[in-house]
């Protein structure tokens, strides 16, 4: 099967059910790997982007995929624990970004253990990271010029949180962790990472080992040797190997007009950005490392970038940077706006 890149972005379009055709959120396809959240509240604009009443309420908080903050169902952070627990040394560098130490699997299990002994009550991530580093390995430890001090370095902290069995307290202004109850301990093993694989390619297929290494911050070297030999389909994109789970068909069903996907939406996290975005200087905008935008959905392709921002506590004003002519966004900014709790929207163009 040969696919042109419409083809697939009204599939991936459609697998993240961004036409609003689901009514409970922890129904969402999305939350088969997690919905990114950030400092702004970005989980929820996701939601809304998906549903017509967003909450977040009944999710968990915690650094997974990546060691970024991530909205979890309850129920699956101990799969999710054991899938995301590096199968190797390698595997393990690549995620904590340390080539060079030795015994990567090790450190990491020595940091959650003693993440998950500290934190008896609700405390603070400097707090943690103040009684973590006299514990910890010291090639884990590194001098950070930003507190004048050394600590655990903060990839690895970031990476043994969840195996530690710790969330983040979302009503706090400083991130707070607390134990999550029953906890089975830090995994002895990896288990489901094939599991992961088939959920990106449910999601962001057809894709390859490249993007999916590059979605879970791994090499693609790593994924290769963990590629599931079976329950996959090879398909060409525009020419490109890619695979897609066998039971999956590709969806043509027309995209919405309009979305306001807001940054780090799960959309935005397949990372085929030039399939994205082929334009390298809007593919620039939405995905800067700092000061990162949304994306304006129109019709399957991404049309535009925009930033949000609360006037006068009561209106969720919203700043346009258009690629080629908009439609009305007024109406999408509405529903931002609603879900957001405030009264009143508007909209303008940079």
């Amino acid at each position: 099967m040969d696919l042109t890149r419409q083809q697939v972005l009204r599939h991936r379009i459609h697998q993240h059910e961004l036409d609003r055709r689901v009514a409970d959120a922890a129904g969402l396809a999305v939350f088969a790997l997690g919905v990114q959240d950030n400092t702004s509240g970005s989980a929820l604009l996701s939601l809304a982007a998906r549903l017509t009443d967003p909450a977040v309420d009944d999710f968990v908080v915690t650094w997974s995929v990546r060691g970024a903050p991530h909205l979890h169902r309850p129920g699956e952070l101990k799969a999710f624990a054991r899938a995301l627990w590096p199968w190797s040394d390698a595997d393990a560098r690549a995620r904590a970004a340390r080539p060079k130490v030795d015994d990567m699997v090790a450190s990491l299990r020595h940091i959650a253990t003693a993440m998950r002994s500290i934190v008896t009550k609700p405390m603070t991530k400097g707090d943690l990271s103040a009684a973590l580093t006299p514990l910890a390995p010291g090639q884990t430890v590194e001098a950070c010029r930003g507190c004048g001090t050394e600590h655990v370095s903060d990839p690895i902290f970031r990476l043994g949180a969840l195996p530690a069995g710790l969330r983040i307290l979302p009503e706090e202004k400083t991130v707070t962790f607390e134990r999550v109850h029953g906890w089975p301990g830090v995994p002895r093993r990896t288990a489901g990472f094939d599991e992961l694989v088939h959920r990106y390619l449910v999601l962001h297929g057809p894709a390859g080992p490249s993007e999916v290494a590059a979605y879970f911050g791994t090499t693609t070297r790593e994924v290769k040797k963990r590629w599931p030999a079976e329950g996959l389909a090879e398909v060409s994109v525009e020419g490109r190997k890619a695979w897609l789970p066998e039971e999956l068909e590709i969806a043509d069903a027309d995209p919405p007009h309009v979305r306001l996907l807001p940054p780090a939406d799960p959309y935005l996290q397949g990372r085929d950005r030039d399939l994205l975005v082929p334009d390298k200087a809007a593919q620039k905008d939405v995905f800067r490392v700092l000061g990162r935008r949304g994306a304006v959905l129109v019709d399957g392709e991404i049309a535009g970038s925009w930033q949000g921002r609360v006037v006068s506590g009561k209106r969720f004003e919203v700043t346009a940077t258009p690629y080629r002519p908009l439609p009305d966004l007024l109406p999408e900014v509405q529903v931002l706006a609603k879900a957001k709790g405030l009264a009143d929207a508007s909209v303008k163009s940079d």
